[in-house]
């Protein structure tokens, strides 16, 4: 069994999309109390890395959920809240290693707890398990009928 490419690029789009504006809206409400918008500006919205991040984390969680066996819910915002953390700590790194940062694995993982703080993170495990329950699954065909075989057995 495997899911479909159309569920799998839903999943992927609203768990991607959903958390990154969680976060930058929640960044925005910190950002206006303090009176300063213009970092807020320059991480969200003028920060083409961070456009980069979605088109990834979109692509990452895309393929796991295609390319890994359908599993029950509860275990898919473990294996894809990994992706997501791991897609979220090499984007931060490489950012900071462009940006000539003395130890980009301590700016990734500033990044990190910054979405934690955000609720970047926890919304991407919120959204993961939202939308996992309405993956469409379908039968492979190259399997030789082992999976319809076991499924009918259920």
């Amino acid at each position: 069994m495997t899911v479909t490419w159309h569920s799998a690029v839903s999943y992927a789009l609203t768990v991607a999309i959903g958390s990154w504006l969680t976060g930058a809206v929640v960044d925005l409400a910190w950002s206006a109390a303090a009176d300063s918008l213009g970092p807020w500006v320059s991480l969200w919205l003028t920060n083409r890395l961070s456009y980069a991040f979605l088109a990834v984390a979109t692509l990452a969680l895309t393929l796991t959920r295609r390319f890994t066996a359908p599993m029950p819910v509860w275990r898919i915002p473990l294996t894809d809240g990994g992706v997501y953390l791991l897609v979220l700590l090499l984007w931060s790194g490489l950012s900071a290693w462009r940006d000539g940062a003395a130890v980009p694995v301590d700016d990734a993982f500033v990044m990190a707890s910054f979405a934690l703080l955000t609720l970047q993170l926890p919304s991407a495990w919120l959204l993961s398990v939202w939308r996992a329950r309405h993956l469409r699954v379908v039968l492979d065909q190259n399997d030789g009928g082992t999976t319809a075989t076991r499924v009918a057995g259920r």
